[in-house]
Parts: structure tokens; sequence; C-alpha cells
């Protein structure tokens, strides 16, 4: 049961963030052509930029919670595409690291900025005090959400 009822006005304002995010996501998405992109492929790809240093194909379907051989037809895909590469594991010559590429990593920068600019805005009607405020209850809050 929920701690406190949910307002149609918080409603309203979860929606509008979301919305909001999509929007910019999608506008710059097109701009850049990363839309050709599926959900799926993003997650592989983040997954792979949470390791710079590079992942196994195994270590990268555990991370996934698929087989081995679902991730390893999804690494193909991204792989041609340009958005990941296949490196030798500096500790074993016969090992191949899987790793996010420039364009893979430009994706990331992408929605950072994103999230930047909807920050400046969202602050822009915020005091200082209210921002500090809001951080701290917008971690407080998403600290029991699940990410992944």
């Amino acid at each position: 049961f929920p701690l406190f009822e949910l307002s149609p006005r918080m409603i309203d304002d979860l929606k509008k963030l979301q919305w909001h995010l999509w929007f910019c996501w999608r506008e710059v998405s097109r701009q850049s052509g990363s839309m050709e992109l599926t959900n799926s492929e993003f997650d592989y790809l983040y997954a792979l930029l949470e390791h710079p240093q590079g992942m196994r194909l195994t270590e990268l379907a555990e991370c996934m919670k698929v087989s081995k051989a679902s991730a390893s037809a999804m690494v193909s895909k991204l792989e041609k595409r340009g958005y990941i590469q296949r490196i030798s594991c500096p500790e074993d010559g016969r090992a191949t690291l899987l790793q996010a590429t420039e364009k893979g990593a430009a994706l990331e920068k992408e929605e950072m900025d994103i999230y930047a600019q909807t920050t400046q805005q969202m602050a822009a009607s915020l005091t200082p005090e209210e921002q500090q405020q809001f951080e701290r209850l917008l971690h407080k809050a998403c600290g029991s959400l699940k990410t992944g």
C-alpha cells in the first residue's frame, strides 16, 4: 500500500517530465541518427559503457541476463553499425573484449546533455535552497527505484 496518496498533480508532473525527456531524446537522436537503435540495443550499449575497459561476451550475457548466443547476436548487430568494437584482452591475449566505440559513447553524451538542459530549465524556477532540497529529495525518492 502507498505511503501517501498520489495526487493528480504529481501524476501530471511525472508525465510531463517523462514526455519532456522523451521529446528531447527523440529530437537529438533524430539529428544524430541514433534513432536506429532499439531499447534492447541501448541496454547492451549502456552495459558496455559502464565497463570502459571492456567486457567478455560471457560477462555481457550474464550482465544482461541472456544466453551467450543472444548476446552474441546483439553484439554482431551493434558491431556492424559501429557502436561497439572487439579489442584484445590485455591480461589474456587469446581473449577478446567488447567495448563501446566513440560513436557508442557519443550517445551517452547526448543523453547527459539532455539531462543537463532539463535540469537547467527546472532549476531556473527554483531558489538555490530549493534546488538543493530538490536534489536531495529526488535522490532519496529514486533510491528505491529498480534500475536494471
